[in-house]
């Protein structure tokens, strides 16, 4: 939005020096200027210069102001001071806890303790991800596996690992040999702390949600739950005549059960008592990507890295990969979209699929999850 009382530094310049030249002979007829003033150098230039810089800054401020008086353009403290008035508060961070499998020998009682630190290997961006255990576990004589709980070490929807990305063993422990996570790890999702445009978006949903829009009442109840971040409202009675349907992606993708019975016990405290709503998350769509990529220029271990954290960004929140947006419920996954991410890639030429070989369909109500990646490189024979 354009802010209609912006002036540039030379638009006031030029404004004050026409003035003065216009009224010069009037003010020193009048006696309040003993002679003209000489507007190209001198005592009097530098003082309107000075004059010229103090009205610019205000403008500047007016405009700042201005800008925080809406709430669709306001950020940071002002944006959470126009919020109070909905009584909607900016979500913050929270840490990933979930539970890791330990392999270890099968002879004796194996303590693993508490604070036993595990990790991500690095990924294409040079990220590590760090978790450690809450409590003392152990693993008994003649069994191979033990689950733990971990925690984060970090705020933030980073730590959600994927399954099978906690494999380092940090902390030594005498008889432990691996560590791993399932696909189903998490207990509850690490989530960022909200950002200005998803609180603009929540103070748009309250003022509806007031005005009796139930799309808009059942997204703002959904959305106000730590670790939501996308919500799909199915209120044209998806399972009968009033029913509703809320379908939640977590900031991990698929929710975990503990964030969908968060959300459920809010809406079960607000909903019109002749809704029947059902809260759940989305029907996983699970795709397995596999692809041969030919190269012309550049190395091949650190390209192949590149692209492997551009698919991943695909399917992942938060999204920090740059020209990367992740789908959302419902969105169908073309290869069109997966060819531009990863032909971004300086030295990539080509891209040889072999799964998948046609655009996955995803309903309204579903969610394209990664389940697994393989890709592979080879010198293009001409560039």
């Amino acid at each position: 939005m354009a802010i209609p009382v912006s002036k540039t530094l030379a638009e006031i310049r030029e404004s004050i020096y026409s003035r003065i030249e216009a009224k010069q002979d009037e003010y020193a007829a009048a006696g309040y200027l003993p002679t003209r003033l000489n507007l190209n150098k001198g005592v009097a230039r530098g003082i309107l210069e000075i004059v010229a810089w103090v009205i610019y800054q205000l403008y500047l401020a007016l405009a700042a102001i201005l800008e925080q008086a809406f709430p669709s353009s306001a950020t940071g403290d002002w944006l959470d001071l126009h919020c109070e008035g909905v009584d909607i508060t900016r979500k913050s961070a929270t840490k990933a806890t979930g539970a890791v499998v330990f392999t270890g020998e099968e002879s004796g009682n194996i303590r693993i303790p508490a604070g036993t630190i595990v990790r991500t290997p690095t990924d294409g961006a040079g990220n590590v991800y760090r978790y450690a255990t809450t409590a003392d576990v152990v693993l008994p004589d003649g069994a191979t596996t033990i689950s733990a709980e971990v925690e984060a070490e970090e705020y933030g929807a980073a730590s959600n690992a994927v399954a099978d990305q906690i494999t380092v063993l940090v902390t030594s422990v005498t008889g432990v040999t691996a560590v791993t996570n399932a696909s189903d790890w998490l207990t509850s999702e690490g989530a960022d702390e909200e950002t200005d445009e998803a609180l603009q978006e929540r103070y748009q949903l309250a003022w509806q949600a007031d005005n009796g829009v139930r799309a808009a009442a059942y997204k703002s109840w959904a959305l106000s739950v730590d670790g939501v971040i996308a919500v799909t409202v199915l209120d044209q009675h998806p399972r009968g005549q009033g029913t509703v349907d809320v379908v939640l992606k977590g900031s991990a993708g698929l929710p975990t059960d503990a964030l969908v019975e968060s959300v459920a016990e809010v809406i079960e405290a607000k909903r019109p008592i002749n809704d029947d709503v059902d809260v759940r998350g989305p029907d996983g769509v699970d795709v397995d990507i596999e692809a041969e990529l030919e190269l012309v220029s550049g190395d091949a271990d650190t390209i192949k890295a590149t692209v492997l954290a551009r698919i991943q960004a695909v399917f992942e929140d938060p999204n920090e990969v740059d020209g990367v947006e992740p789908l959302q419920i419902g969105e169908d996954l073309t290869l069109d979209r997966l060819a531009y991410v990863i032909m971004a890639v300086n030295g990539v030429k080509r891209i040889n699929w072999t799964n998948p070989t046609a655009d996955v369909e995803v309903a309204a109500d579903a969610l394209a999850v990664l389940s697994s990646i393989t890709l592979t490189t080879a010198w293009a024979e001409e560039a």
